[in-house]
């Protein structure tokens, strides 16, 4: 029933179903099913950034940002792109969002734990300036590759937006992992050459995107 709808479509069912008073169960678990494999994609980034996590962590962190999104999200929601202002922005882009503040607040909080002080007079030691500088760095270091992860799925979603069958063969190649041209031609049915332009030309489209994006970001703007 839902697998007709695109995205903006199938959100604009949940709010109009949540308006009404309508259940949006399956409107709603249709729309983040679609998210899933890019969600856990950010929190493996995350995960990785941080140096920790397990995919028993990504369950939950998936599940959590789902939660964070029905209860406050169809709120916020306002189609308004926060890199791009004055450019629409897509409910994915949106979701993904919640995803990486989801993730990056678990492992931030879960580092902190870890580092607190002992309760133990005996176990309290001064740290040293140079590693108070390297999780200064560290730190540092997580937020830019957090930035970087949502200018790439800013860029993705206008890829989506204005070259549709170029992000399709992206996703297939790239998000789902299937980095072979014949079974990326099998699926989007076209020919493995076509899959190969495909490829190569959303390539190029992110890169230029991106560009765009890092000139109009505050860091960008900074730099």
């Amino acid at each position: 029933m839902f697998e007709q709808l695109t995205d903006d479509e199938l959100f604009a069912e949940v709010v109009r179903r949540r308006a009404t008073g309508e259940p949006i169960g399956g409107p709603l678990g249709a729309l983040v099913q679609r998210w899933s494999r890019p969600a856990r994609y950010v929190i493996s980034k995350i995960q990785a950034s941080y140096g920790r996590g397990s995919p028993a962590d990504g369950d939950e962190l998936y599940q959590d940002a789902v939660g964070k999104f029905l209860d406050r999200g169809l709120d916020q929601f306002r189609g308004i792109s926060q890199q791009m202002p004055g450019r629409s922005a897509s409910p994915k882009t949106f979701f993904l969002r919640i995803v990486k503040h989801v993730a990056i607040d678990f492992y931030r909080r879960h580092r902190e734990e870890l580092a607190a002080p002992s309760s133990d007079p005996d176990d309290v030691m001064e740290e040293p300036p140079s590693e108070r500088a390297r999780a200064v760095e560290m730190g540092r270091r997580t937020e830019e590759r957090a930035d970087a992860q949502e200018l790439y799925w800013a860029a993705f979603a206008r890829l989506q937006q204005e070259h549709p069958k170029e992000a399709s063969a992206w996703e297939l190649y790239h998000h789902e992992d299937v980095e072979d041209h014949e079974e990326c031609a099998r699926r989007l049915n076209i020919t493995v050459v076509n899959s190969y332009k495909r490829v190569s030309r959303a390539q190029a489209y992110l890169k230029l995107y991106l560009l765009d994006l890092q000139r109009e970001s505050p860091r960008g703007e900074e730099a």
